[in-house]
């Protein structure tokens, strides 16, 4: 009889734990505008806007290939420092977001049940282009 109860109890508890919670990597994230969006050969330093979609706190803003200091405004827009030294000579430069990795997708099941996790793998925004004028 005891077996009985315990069996009865385990099966109770599966099936109040039996809902599935799952959670999913988040988009990667989207620049639609920088601000400047151009600068001056041999200018000062300044602090370049970019507006998106999907920034994180931990976002960096990359400039022609190399993470700058970034601060995070908003999950919609960033501000990051650029130095005179990135400006010196004319041309045009690729400028994106970067998401680091983050924490993954869980999946719990039943009393007893499967877990698994993995780990969400950074992304990169869509490049836009900023000028530098002679």
């Amino acid at each position: 009889m005891a077996m009985m109860t315990r069996l009865a109890l385990l099966t109770a508890l599966a099936i109040s734990l039996l809902p599935v919670v799952s959670c999913s990597c988040p988009p990667a994230p989207s620049v639609t505008s920088l601000s400047p969006s151009s600068a001056t050969a041999g200018g000062n330093q300044f602090v370049l806007t970019v507006n998106g979609d999907d920034f994180r706190r931990n976002s960096l803003v990359v400039w022609n290939g190399s993470a700058q200091v970034t601060a995070y405004v908003n999950s919609d827009q960033l501000a990051a420092s650029i130095s005179a030294e990135n400006i010196e000579q004319p041309g045009t430069v690729l400028v994106y977001v970067f998401n680091p990795p983050s924490g993954g997708t869980g999946f719990v099941s039943g009393a007893i049940g499967v877990r698994s996790t993995t780990a969400c793998g950074a992304k990169n925004s869509n490049p836009v282009s900023f000028t530098i004028s002679p």
